[in-house]
């Protein structure tokens, strides 16, 4: 199991005018909703953290290969993939420590690190290591994923060799065209039902800027040419990043021909296409916030002091919060919806409300839910409440004068 960002934002059901007929019945309230049609992020992130990958039409990689990869697990959860940094500091994806469907963060004692092996499910050498404490990245903004890095502290010292992060010296390396290698445990398509079990990796190329820009638009369009950078595989376009090869690396070659981590895996196409970019946090945009902290873990030097600073929340990220909350709250009762409408509003720069309609079976179903921005653990977080009511179709069209009405708040 694991966490990914893959799947891209997609729109749910149809626009709000085929719902007329839904929405005759449902109270004032319901109808008087901004008319805007909800997105979704589909990543798949349900129940058990069915959200972790490896590479698509990659190949068997050795960890002598790519000796700074790390394994990451969390009490069999959920799986990331990132790289040692330093020797007791490893660099993977935000959204591998703080929550995006539900918010919150997994705790330290919950994660296990292995490395030094390819296969680190299995019994063997390398280094089982526990974590201490961790670091999101401040700028983090867990609505558009800008920002998606975080670091794991080890409880002892791993053995394996650092990779350097990219800086600003190694901007030329942004601009397109250069080659790279991605890599990272887990399933190899997005439908297979279990993870290889040795570490995967591939080939792909870094993509200008505007054509990052322009072929994420579709599926992802927070897209920042300054916070993020893209790849992929020309000219068959075959192999990809999935879901858990979160947090795992780009990396590239310097001209002295030196290694250098250059990206972090945070998300990419529906079903992990292998026809679209895969999208990821640049290095250079975190590098000197995880030197600071790695100088202050290995030295003791003061912590960075970057403070956090709560974003304007977008009505696409407010909409993609909304869903997961629904989706973690209600299940099939949500996901299986007929005739879904309904629409937002902003109560501040951090705040927004929104309220839909739906139908399940013989249900009609009227959520309102409220997500907002919070600053948590020295970054930006999310939280939200809930109400939602649900009556019986048949008692909504008859003309009782009243019907029972199943409220739950949260």
């Amino acid at each position: 199991m694991g966490r990914a960002r893959f799947g891209a934002r997609g729109r749910l059901s149809a626009a709000l005018a085929a719902t007329a007929t839904v929405l005759a019945l449902a109270p004032a309230a319901a109808q008087a909703a901004p008319q805007q049609v909800l997105q979704a992020w589909d990543d798949e992130r349900v129940e058990t953290y069915d959200a972790q990958a490896s590479i698509i039409n990659g190949d068997p990689a050795s960890i002598t290969e790519l000796p700074s990869l790390a394994f990451i697990s969390a009490k069999n959860k959920f799986s990331c993939t990132g790289t040692v940094i330093a020797p007791r500091v490893v660099l993977t994806a935000g959204h591998c420590v703080e929550d995006l469907s539900l918010g919150g963060f997994t705790a330290p004692r919950e994660y296990t690190v292995v490395t030094g092996r390819s296969t680190p499910r299995q019994e063997g050498s390398g280094n089982v290591l526990r974590v201490s404490e961790t670091h999101v990245f401040p700028g983090f903004d867990p609505g558009t994923t800008h920002g998606d890095a975080a670091l794991l502290v080890l409880a002892s010292p791993t053995p394996a060799p650092p990779i350097p992060l990219a800086t600003a010296a190694d901007a030329a390396l942004y601009l397109g065209g250069a080659p790279v290698r991605l890599a990272g445990w887990g399933l190899t398509n997005p439908n297979a039902t279990s993870p290889p079990e040795t570490l995967q990796a591939t080939s792909n190329v870094v993509l200008d800027p505007a054509g990052c820009k322009a072929r994420t638009k579709s599926y992802y369009p927070p897209y920042s040419t300054s916070e993020q950078m893209c790849t992929i595989d020309p000219p068959d376009r075959k192999n990809g990043g999935c879901f858990g090869d979160s947090g795992g690396p780009v990396i590239a070659q310097r001209a002295d021909g030196s290694p250098v981590e250059l990206g972090i895996v945070s998300t990419g196409g529906p079903q992990c296409s292998t026809k679209l970019p895969n999208i990821f946090t640049r290095a250079d945009l975190i590098s000197t916030w995880a030197t600071e902290w790695v100088a202050a873990i290995e030295t003791g030097t003061p912590p960075p002091t970057l403070k956090p600073r709560l974003p304007r929340m977008s009505q696409e990220s407010a909409e993609g919060l909304v869903v997961g909350v629904l989706r973690a709250t209600l299940g099939n009762l949500f996901l299986q919806n007929r005739g879904l409408g309904g629409g937002c509003q902003r109560l501040a720069q951090v705040r927004i409300r929104c309220e839909l309609l739906w139908q399940h079976r013989s249900k009609i179903y009227l959520a309102k839910v409220t997500v907002f921005y919070v600053l948590r653990e020295g970054t930006v977080a999310w939280d939200n409440s809930y109400v939602y009511r649900r009556a019986s179709v048949s008692c909504l069209r008859s003309n009782r004068p009243s019907c029972p009405v199943e409220v739950k708040r949260g």
